[in-house]
């Protein structure tokens, strides 16, 4: 049986890209496996910031604390308000602002549409796939500049990509009728922002 893809296998399959050792533990000093679950991470916070199915929610309530503010969770990369009426509301040293009244203070719930960052282990497995051989592929040219000595080639990273993206259309259940009510979003075929740029 199959298991799941794990962090430091993840790290363990960027390292053998370049032909390096496999380490046991996210906690060697081994300083080429530190760079590599760098580089990891840094390729999983850019792929979760595109917005998928998986890390995107509509419609998510923003509940003001004592102080009448609301405060943004550290996980959210990404907010968006579609708002009718005397609020325009975004993000602002991590709490949310109103910018057409000046003021952080919120009286009522915001909804908003929210892009949020998931630990590596909580990601579907095609993209804990694609994040790994992604990885791999920047590790190697960031640490030997040669693309001649790698495992993995860019081909196999478009599979890996294409792969997220089939996915995606496969949970998202895009289709021209599928627009909310109100106007708050429209889905074509496919999000605008998971088209490989």
């Amino acid at each position: 049986m199959a298991t799941k893809l794990t962090k430091l296998e993840g790290v363990n399959i960027v390292l053998s890209n370049i032909g390096q050792a496999p380490v046991t533990s996210l906690a060697t000093l081994n300083p080429a496996a530190k760079l590599a679950e760098q580089i990891l991470d840094e390729v999983s916070l850019s792929t979760q910031a595109e917005g998928w199915v998986f890390n995107t929610e509509q419609d998510f309530p923003f509940t003001p604390d004592n102080n009448k503010e609301i405060q943004i969770p550290s996980n959210v990369l990404a907010l968006d308000f579609v708002e009718f009426g005397d609020k325009n509301t975004v993000q602002r040293g991590g709490k949310l602002y109103d910018k057409r009244n000046h003021t952080y203070h919120f009286d009522d719930i915001v909804y908003g549409k929210v892009t949020w960052l998931f630990d590596f282990v909580d990601l579907p497995e095609v993209f804990k796939n694609y994040i790994a051989m992604r990885a791999a592929n920047v590790f190697a040219n960031r640490s030997v500049g040669s693309n001649e000595i790698v495992k993995y080639s860019k081909e196999e990273e478009q599979i890996a990509r294409a792969a997220i993206m089939e996915y995606e259309t496969q949970q998202g259940d895009y289709n021209m009728l599928n627009d909310k009510a109100g106007g708050t979003e429209f889905h074509t075929f496919l999000p605008y922002n998971a088209i490989k740029r």
